[in-house]
């Protein structure tokens, strides 16, 4: 058909996938536009209200010009069944249809300012799928479209006029990044996400199905398919997060043959505060109900007219979100008005059971109901992804995955829509590095101006950490005070801070005695032996994990019998052996006196030092920063309960490394050593010099002055520890400017990975699976042998959910070097199922475990039931990594 030339209908959006029509058109630009613009019109009035003020008039229209690029040459040609190939140039043009949309749109007078500079409203249209454009990608659309004629122009023209008639007028706020700091940032990344959402829904086939009879017509009217989206979000339930009025504190936590409780006064304070939105940083002791409170405080928020709602409650570990997951359950189904969906949101909360709990208004539930262990099936929709299970109305995670929103992630501004209006717990913040600190302080900036309400928890924050907090959300603090529980609050709009000391009334404080240790000193294992024999549970907390599996063996040497329990909990287990392990001694050492034992001994690693309800009648601690001790000794004494005879006052010991601190900065660190491999050694000189002259520490009332004391700057240190301040001073200088420069707009994509670029990672790791048995393939059948002797098998084939599940619970994660020659050798069936990951076999009555056909450089394996997984380095390596790359694995 020489001289003819595309029309309007001609422009396909989206192909048939399937069927006899495989390939061919099947929608076209313009019902696409249509169907996403009324997913927009549905959505806008069900989102809180902060963000509905956020995005800008007439974002509905620019949400349905997202794919108007896709009227382009380059993108067209994509489908070899388009009925103008003869059209084609010898060049295809620009494929892009998400920088052709922004190009387009940019040229328009309506988006520019004086001088023809666009509004960055239109970078939403450019990062609709996940990336947002080059800074020239504008450029580069306009230059590559390769169209003769200007039909492509022509075209998108007429869209926009039919879609100006249907959907309003454009913005009439003209919004610039350069000009409009972090709040212009948050915004145009807002928008972003919206038209994200928007589009997902408005492209998925079950709510606005393809045509056969009708392709390559204009079908879509605007009624019809806002009354399609309506349907789908309600069937979603995304943002269905209405709560029950005038609930009372005994109320929100009410729970089956418990008796109900009072509020504590710091639970009483920060729900009287918080009748407006903000920044709330509380900082309290271990065990006085911070997460009570925080749960309160939200419910406080959610009872406000137009005022935020929903939660993302985010922990430093996808362990203890696990923890926390089923208590913020409980709670939830006390105060929700209609079922709604809570998501557990980590890398490997597809391994759970019960990663979507449907909540119930009701307080009890049928545990075989198909809405409670079925939630996976019923809630199909947030299941796919961990940025889909972030748009869940409610969320308990790890705050990588509040990270990634504001980070060069994949479809991070998906992720910051999902968090917008939403109340936003970060707790146990003091324990994040420099770098992430960081990114922790640029995530509470942009979700201030985003319509949430931030919620900050700690036991151990410093004076400096809160000020940069503070200042994150926009705010200055005034002097503050040296009370202790205290609560800062950084209301919405305010440049101030404003400081709340809790009046605790006679606050319960303990005196822990504390005895100062060589860490060398072997018999206090047999010491710690004869506390158990009279009745004590004691624990013993070490730095690294061979440590701690060397101490594990001292101890049960020094028994004599089985008088009393001797456990192990580090992080070089399966994980199917951790969970059972920590489940156990959570439940004998946890509230219930019925459960305690008359004695034990439990080792560990940091895995207990926070977060977990762990209650010990002595502790023996390896010497850590000053924070981390205090957040050890807050499992001392946790509950009120009778104690054995000789331990009705709490005693720590601490065992200190041999340092001579007049030495140089290289012999001191190497006589921290290997302790220094998991901790700053300046950090650890500054415990050492100030815990050894304490005999005794009063908690709460010593956390925040100790503390201050160890993060004072010093004068007339010796000249090697001065070395290592500057060191670590250097070092944290790094870390900021390397978070920093992690640009959402500028810098380039980065995978949406858990941990890819929220951690600061000097060690790459990598998973060892441990079978108890060589796989048996057959065919295309490949059954492996799980750990109780039973037997799985799958499809070698395809991906089989699992067997996926399997290997990772049979999994342990290892420095990726130790393991790093056998990664190309894994079988095609097991990369199916397991990303970087390295299968090992146990052999029968020996702790070795064999890597099939590992090529020389593997490490040698070994796994003993009771001790975990040990190595050996190889020998080709070993000379080139230091012990810091062992023994800072914990």
């Amino acid at each position: 058909m020489p001289g003819y030339q595309p029309g309007l209908c001609d422009c396909w959006a989206k192909t048939f996938s399937t069927g006899p029509f495989a390939g061919f058109p099947a929608l076209t630009v313009r019902d696409h536009c249509l169907n996403v613009g009324a997913v927009s019109l549905e959505l806008l009035p069900l989102l809180a209200r902060p963000v509905q003020s956020l995005l800008p008039d007439g974002c509905a229209l620019l949400v349905a010009a997202h794919d108007i690029g896709k009227i382009t040459p380059g993108f067209l040609w994509k489908c070899a069944h388009w009925q103008f190939p003869e059209a084609r140039p010898a060049a295809s043009g620009e494929t892009d249809h998400a920088r052709v949309s922004q190009w387009f749109l940019s040229s328009l007078a309506a988006f520019q300012r004086a001088g023809g500079r666009p509004t960055d409203w239109l970078l939403a249209a450019g990062g609709h799928h996940g990336r947002y454009p080059s800074p020239s990608a504008s450029k580069l659309a306009r230059c590559r479209e390769f169209s003769e004629s200007g039909w492509p122009e022509v075209l998108r023209g007429e869209l926009w006029a039919e879609l100006v008639a249907l959907f309003g007028s454009p913005p009439g706020e003209l919004l610039f990044l350069s000009s409009g700091g972090a709040q212009a940032a948050a915004r145009v990344h807002l928008l972003t996400g919206f038209t994200t959402f928007c589009d997902w829904i408005g492209s998925d086939e079950s709510v606005f199905p393809l045509d056969a009879a009708n392709a390559g017509t204009h079908n879509a009217t605007l009624p019809g398919s806002r009354a399609a989206a309506r349907t789908a979000l309600e069937s979603i339930g995304t943002h269905r997060r209405a709560v029950l009025p005038d609930l009372d504190f005994a109320a929100l936590f009410a729970a089956p043959a418990s008796p109900a409780f009072s509020p504590r006064p710091l639970q009483s304070a920060l729900v009287a505060l918080m009748e407006a939105p903000g920044l709330y940083i509380v900082e309290a002791p271990m065990g006085m109900g911070k997460t009570e409170a925080a749960l309160a405080g939200a419910y406080a928020r959610w009872s406000s007219p137009d005022s935020e709602r929903g939660l993302y409650f985010a922990l430093p570990t996808q362990l203890t979100s696990q923890r926390i997951h089923r208590r913020i359950a409980s709670f939830l189904e006390n105060v929700i008005a209609d079922p709604a969906t809570l998501a557990l949101v980590h890398g490997n909360s597809w391994l759970s059971d019960e990663r979507l709990l449907q909540l119930s208004p009701t307080a009890a539930q049928d545990e075989a109901s198909p809405e409670n262990g079925g939630a996976a099936e019923a809630h199909g929709w947030f299941a796919s992804t961990t940025r889909r299970a972030l748009l869940a109305p409610f969320g308990t995670g790890t705050i990588d995955q509040a990270l990634l929103s504001v980070l060069p992630a994949k479809h991070a501004a998906l992720r910051f829509f999902a968090l917008a209006g939403k109340v936003i717990v970060f707790d146990e913040v003091h324990s994040y590095d420099p770098y992430t600190s960081a990114l922790v302080d640029r995530a509470i900036q942009w979700l201030h101006h985003a319509g949430c309400t931030v919620l900050v928890l700690s036991a151990t924050l410093t004076a400096a950490r809160r000020a940069a907090l503070v200042a994150a959300a926009g705010a200055s603090e005034p002097p503050a005070p040296d009370a202790y529980p205290l609560i800062t609050r950084v209301a919405t709009g305010s440049g101030i801070a404003a400081h709340h000391i809790i009046d605790d009334g006679a606050p319960r404080e303990s005196s822990v005695a504390l005895e100062h240790h060589s860490a060398a000193d072997a018999g206090l294992w047999s010491r710690a032996v004869q506390a158990a024999e009279a009745g004590a549970c004691v624990l013993i907390i070490r730095n690294t994990v061979a440590l701690a599996q060397e101490t594990y063996r001292q101890v049960k040497s020094s028994c004599c019998g089985e008088s009393f329990e001797v456990g192990l909990l580090h992080s070089r287990f399966p994980q199917w052996q951790r969970d059972a392990q920590e489940d156990h001694w959570t439940t004998r050492l946890g509230k219930n006196q019925a459960l305690r034992p008359r004695g034990c001994v439990l080792v560990a690693t940091q895995v207990v030092e926070q977060s977990v309800d762990i209650d010990a009648d002595l502790l023996i601690t390896d010497l850590a920063p000053t924070d981390l001790l205090f957040q050890r000794m807050g499992r001392l004494h946790r509950h009120d309960r009778p104690r054995p005879a000789g331990f009705a006052a709490p005693r720590c010991l601490i065992l200190h490394p041999p340092v001579d601190l007049s030495g140089d900065a290289v012999e001191i660190r190497k006589a921290l050593s290997p302790h220094s491999f998991v901790y700053p050694p300046y950090s650890l000189c500054r415990a050492h010099a100030l815990w050894s002259q304490r005999t005794c520490i009063t908690l709460p009332r010593d956390i925040r002055p100790v503390l201050e004391q160890t993060y004072a700057e010093e004068s007339g240190l010796p000249a090697g520890v001065a070395e290592l301040r500057e060191q670590l001073a250097a070092r944290v200088a790094r870390m900021i400017g390397t978070a920093e420069s992690r640009s959402v707009f500028a810098s380039p994509s980065t995978a949406d990975k858990e941990g890819a670029d929220t951690r600061w990672i000097e060690q790459e790791t990598t998973l060892v699976v441990l079978l108890a048995a060589a796989p048996e393939v057959r065919g295309s059948r490949v059954t492996i042998t799980l750990h109780h002797g039973s037997l799985l098998s799958a499809d070698a084939a395809r991906f089989h959910m699992g067997l996926a599940r399997a290997l990772h619970r049979h999994a342990v994660r290892v420095p990726r070097y130790l393991v790093a020659p056998a990664l190309a050798h894994q079988p095609a069936w097991f990369r199916a199922h397991l990303d970087d990951a390295v299968l090992a076999i146990r052999t029968p009555g020996t702790t070795a475990c064999l890597i099939p056909d590992a090529p020389a450089g593997t490490a040698t394996l070994h796994y003993h039931p009771e001790h975990g997984l040990t190595h050996t380095r190889p020998a080709a390596t070993a000379a080139a990594f230091s012990p810091e790359e062992d023994d800072g694995w914990y």
